[in-house]
């Protein structure tokens, strides 16, 4: 008997163990007719043959999947996944699938010697797009140049594996990559396409779209996959901004068409407070309860400004306001946002922070900052809201991150001890509709609304965290009296 070994199929039935979290995966089969057999198996053990499969796989008592791998009107060998988590139930039973498909098609084949590479020279001479060749035989990956820079590999040599791109893949796109070279294996006549994302070695994601064509010998044998890479990060960006400009228009349309009705709401809540007040003059907990809900309405009025500013656009009324004088009126009610959980503590500057901004806008701010840090404090934690006072000069680059131009600023500080984040939420925390929240709990405008408010006064916002150790978002404003200049 011939043994038939493909070291593409050797990686890909490892990525599929791995993807979908399986204790054991294997092609076994026998061709009688050509006298042809194949093991493909992860852990690897060398004695598992078609005629053990079946007996092996009814003496198992983990979950097992199994497709019958069949040449011409002949099962002839197993495909098969076992003790898969029970969440990729369906991914193990269609990579399983296509396993048991790929091998039909190469144990189908009249086995002849091996031809040298006839497309050596073209993935040499990539392109734009890269170029890629993955043998079927010995399981070797050439990549292009272009390809192994699409794939974040800065080395000068040239490496024939292929873990050099399947360990770059995310992990949630993993399966359908998988699933993809699989059935390209099985020859469809077309071009097969999978975008996915990769994870550079900086931590940044950058989304690829992957081709993958079999090409056979001149006598017709399945030889190599052949393909390209090509980046569509830009693209997808593009695709993900216009969306978002979509959903904030109709956005704007239903925030106008609410807001009048809201106002009316607030015009009922804001007379009847005021005349629960004129009738309680003592001071006490109700009085100071109807306090509350007076200058809670008036954040509600200003948030139906805000809500008609994003179909408005208008430019923000920046009609001065002191940073300190807003987290002294704001206290109490932020206090009640945070909960008894959550030990808020101010530290306010004693320098001027007057800066150009509607005195509305910065409570805003701070109540979205301060709902954002309890969230990440489920368990409880200490909030801390502080206010400074720097001047920036040209020589202090790395402390301008976000080359704000020199001069005066009054900073508003917001820290958390709470969970903080990774770079890839960091980097997307600004977004609309972002949100790590469950659904029906956040809404992923708070902090696009934050920014927007800023980017409209001509300040900057830094962000910084450390999973499991908190965040500081870090907001400057320029001062009053610099603004004014300008």
């Amino acid at each position: 008997m011939h043994h038939f070994h493909s070291g593409l199929l050797d990686t890909l039935v490892h990525e599929v163990a791995v993807t979908v979290g399986a204790s054991a995966v294997f092609v076994t089969a026998e061709v009688g007719s050509t006298g042809t057999t194949m093991l493909v198996e992860f852990p690897k053990s060398g004695t598992l043959t078609f005629s053990k499969a079946r007996g092996y796989m009814l003496g198992l008592d983990e979950p097992v999947v199994s497709v019958p791998v069949t040449v011409g009107d002949a099962v002839v060998g197993w495909a098969a996944a076992v003790g898969w988590e029970e969440r990729r139930q369906a991914e193990a039973e269609r990579l399983v699938t296509l396993l048991a498909r790929s091998a039909a098609v190469l144990l189908g084949q009249p086995r002849g010697p091996h031809l040298p590479n006839r497309a050596h020279a073209l993935w040499e001479d990539a392109a734009r797009d890269g170029y890629w060749e993955w043998d079927l035989e010995s399981g070797v990956a050439r990549l292009s140049r272009r390809s192994l820079s699409l794939l974040g590999h800065r080395g000068i040599d040239r490496p024939d594996r292929p873990e050099v791109w399947l360990d770059r893949v995310h992990p949630d796109d993993k399966a359908a990559l998988v699933s993809a070279l699989l059935t390209a294996t099985i020859d469809s006549g077309d071009a097969v396409q999978c975008e996915h994302r990769i994870v550079r070695r900086d931590g940044s994601i950058s989304w690829v779209e992957a081709r993958a064509l079999l090409e056979h010998d001149d006598v017709g044998r399945p030889q190599r996959l052949i393909g390209w890479l090509c980046d569509v990060t830009r693209p997808r960006h593009m695709e993900t901004e216009l969306r978002n400009a979509h959903a904030l228009t109709d956005l704007g349309r239903l925030a106008a068409g609410a807001a009048h009705d809201f106002n009316n709401f607030l015009t009922v809540i804001r007379g009847h407070t005021e005349l629960a007040l004129g009738s309680v003059r003592q001071p006490g907990p109700v009085r100071e309860s109807l306090e509350l809900i007076r200058h809670a309405a008036a954040g509600a009025s200003a948030l139906t400004q805000q809500l008609l500013s994003m179909r408005r656009r208008h430019e923000a009324e920046c009609s001065g306001a002191d940073l300190n004088a807003v987290v002294q009126s704001a206290e109490a009610i932020l206090r009640l946002l945070g909960g008894k959980a959550i030990e808020l503590r101010t530290v306010l500057t004693p320098l001027s922070t007057g800066v150009r901004a509607d005195p509305t806008h910065i409570e805003r701010i701070l109540l979205n900052l301060v709902v954002n840090a309890r969230d990440a404090m489920p368990a409880g934690g200490s909030l801390e809201i502080a206010t400074a006072r720097v001047t920036l000069r040209a020589t202090d680059d790395q402390a301008r991150p976000h080359a704000l131009p020199p001069g005066s600023y009054a900073t508003l500080t917001v820290t958390d001890s709470g969970t903080g984040m990774d770079e890839e939420i960091r980097a997307s925390i600004f977004e609309p509709f972002f949100t790590t929240k469950p659904s029906g709990r956040g809404t992923g405008l708070g902090l696009w609304i934050v920014r927007d408010i800023v980017d409209r006064c001509g300040g900057a916002i830094d962000v910084r965290t450390i999973p499991g150790n908190g965040t500081s978002f870090v907001i400057s404003f320029p001062c009053e009296d610099e603004a004014l200049a300008k």
